[in-house]
């Protein structure tokens, strides 16, 4: 080999060598601008990458508090009126139409009215919305306006206000909310110790026998007689006594009969005789 042939080898095995070098200390990768890209890069992501907190009250949880925070109450029956108030207004419900109701236990049915249901304060009439209502769509209702009810609770319970408790400024924010003039005729209307009453400033609860030492009944106001049959005495009574004061008792128990019939049209102080079992 001549000199020159010589020289070509001696340098390409120097490149060679120096090939074998830069791959074996990564010295492309650190001077190539592919590296200075992607340090840039990595810099940038890692300044973005923080955590950012929950905005106060973003969790979701029900506007109105149900279970025990402050002082809250079973609300019972009162709880039928915005409720029948809101199928109305969706038209699950007709506010003339008639509504079937059968009694537990005995072969009698009726048919009445949604108000009329209301005004007879008719647990029995109260299932049967709810039952044309259907569970979906009134937990559906019940959560427009704010309230979260257990799933497990049943479709009864929920129109007859029982198993869950709401604070009183709540349940008086729904009916504000809620219930219209058409319902006017209900108020007062009393349940579980409490009555919702309505005036110029709007809704307002108290304990029933506190509103009954405002003053004297008014002889001439006209009322309709609720359906008494199928109740604890006891419970007829304290019904009963919103309206008149004039009420006999026979017997004890269940009430089985009562004079005048429900749904009659009745006038001021008149006179209500309730028939016990022990007397039939």
């Amino acid at each position: 080999m001549n000199k020159r042939t010589n020289r070509k080898a001696f340098f390409i095995l120097v490149c060679i060598g120096l090939m074998y070098i830069s791959t074996a200390f990564n010295l492309t990768e650190r001077f190539s601008m592919k590296r200075v890209f992607q340090g840039r890069t990595a810099a940038t992501h890692k300044s973005l990458n923080v955590a950012i907190p929950e905005r106060p009250g973003a969790i979701d949880q029900p506007a109105l508090a149900l279970t025990g925070q402050g002082p809250a109450i079973e609300p019972s029956l009162f709880m039928a009126i915005p409720i029948v108030s809101l199928a109305i207004k969706d038209g699950l419900i007709e506010k003339d139409g008639l509504i079937f109701v059968r009694r537990d236990g005995s072969e009698k049915t009726d048919f009445k009215k949604p108000m009329e249901i209301l005004k007879d304060k008719d647990e029995e009439g109260l299932k049967s919305i709810a039952e044309i209502i259907g569970k979906k769509q009134l937990t559906h209702l019940l959560k427009r306006q704010g309230i979260t009810i257990k799933d497990d609770l049943e479709l009864n319970d929920m129109i007859l206000g029982k198993g869950y408790a709401m604070e009183k400024e709540a349940i008086l924010a729904i009916f504000g909310s809620c219930v219209n003039d058409d319902f006017k005729d209900l108020f007062p209307f009393s349940d579980s110790g409490y009555e919702i009453t309505k005036n110029a400033k709007g809704y307002e609860m108290t304990g029933a026998r506190e509103h009954a030492k405002v003053g004297p009944r008014d002889t001439d106001v006209d009322w309709i007689m609720p359906v008494l049959t199928n109740l604890p005495m006891k419970a007829a009574l304290e019904k009963i006594s919103l309206r008149t004061s004039r009420v006999k008792v026979y017997g004890s128990g269940i009430v089985m009969d009562q004079s005048p019939k429900p749904s009659e049209k009745m006038k001021g102080e008149a006179q209500c005789v309730l028939y016990g079992r022990s007397d039939k």
